[in-house]
């Protein structure tokens, strides 16, 4: 019984030493100036070139279609969405990989020309979301070819947005599900995503 009541003191003290971090990163992102909170989460790619350069590279050549170029890209720095934005404290380049550590990573997410304009302001709101494929929450892809077909209007507008995958459903050619080309996860909390650029595409 001894060694039972160490074993729930000692995870007691863990549990309280964690919400303590977690308080202390919620100050820090309340003091902290949106654009250092911006530079902090886009990480590598902090400028249009770093940015151009990713959404080229995410193209994968194994796939045969049109490949998608940026007209033109800006920064959406919103503050409420980056203080409120719940990473999962680890990040990694390589959606699969994210996804398999519950990790944060980029992904694309398409639009049309009239939501546009309502994401930029304040966001990714589950309360615009469609029932899709992984059910009713917010969508992303490794592979803009994959977020461009939710592109509807003649100007087709993308954001490229931090997910933290913890929880996330996935489907892609590794799953039972319909997605043959392209992978795609769907988070279910407005505070796993944060926009961080839109680019207008050519």
């Amino acid at each position: 019984q001894r060694d039972v009541d160490a074993l729930q003191g000692r995870l007691q003290e863990q549990q309280q030493r964690l919400e303590r971090l977690r308080a202390d990163e919620r100050a820090r992102r309340d003091t902290t100036p949106e654009s250092v909170l911006w530079v902090e989460l886009a990480g590598e790619v902090a400028t249009e070139a770093a940015l151009r350069s990713f959404f080229e590279r995410r193209q994968r050549r194994d796939v045969q279609q049109p490949r998608l170029r940026i007209a033109s890209a800006w920064k959406v720095t919103n503050g409420a969405t980056l203080r409120g934005f719940a990473s999962a404290g680890s990040f990694d380049i390589k959606p699969l990989q994210a996804h398999a550590r519950s990790g944060d990573t980029l992904l694309f997410h398409g639009c049309s020309q009239e939501a546009a304009t309502n994401v930029m302001a304040t966001g990714l709101l589950l309360s615009f979301a469609a029932q899709g494929m992984l059910g009713r929450g917010l969508y992303g892809a490794p592979d803009p070819r994959k977020s461009v077909q939710y592109c509807k209007s003649a100007n087709k507008f993308m954001f490229i947005c931090r997910y933290n995958l913890a929880g996330a459903q996935h489907a892609g050619p590794s799953t039972q599900h319909r997605n043959t080309l392209f992978d795609e996860f769907c988070v279910y909390r407005e505070a796993q995503v944060v926009v961080l650029w839109a680019v207008k595409l050519a």
